[in-house]
């Protein structure tokens, strides 16, 4: 089962998957920055958000955030409920979602997150992790 990124227990089980995989070390090792994740669906009262702080490979804060986390963010990123599963589920790719308007990207420069693409996906895969392995 997928991790919910936007409750208190799924951000903390995804921050110790992120920070056992070699993968995402890897991958983030040359990344320092925040992102700020924004669940919206249209009609909904509030948004959901989840802060992520990554540094030298490694996940250095991820909490539930909120809309006065979009200042101290390099990135955010906004999706439906139903684009954010299908990001973990890798049914699409942010690239794709990006490109498909589902994924936005409201605050930062594209340009700037394309060099931490494979460390984006494996943030992806480190949420669709099944339960049980972790």
């Amino acid at each position: 089962m997928a991790t919910d990124l936007f409750t208190a227990d799924g951000v903390a089980r995804w921050q110790a998957r992120l920070n056992d995989s070699s993968r995402f070390a890897s991958a983030a090792a040359d990344w320092n920055g925040a992102l700020l994740l924004v669940e919206h669906e249209e009609g909904a009262v509030s948004p959901r958000h989840t802060w992520v702080r990554i540094g030298g490979g490694r996940c250095l804060e991820a909490r539930l955030g909120g809309g006065a986390d979009t200042d101290a963010a390099d990135f955010v990123l906004t999706a439906s409920p139903r684009t954010w599963g299908a990001l973990i589920a890798a049914q699409t790719t942010p690239a794709l979602a990006a490109l498909t308007g589902r994924l936005k990207l409201t605050k930062g420069e594209v340009f700037a997150l394309i060099p931490h693409a494979r460390a984006a996906a494996e943030l992806l895969a480190a949420a669709a992790e099944d339960e049980s392995k972790g």
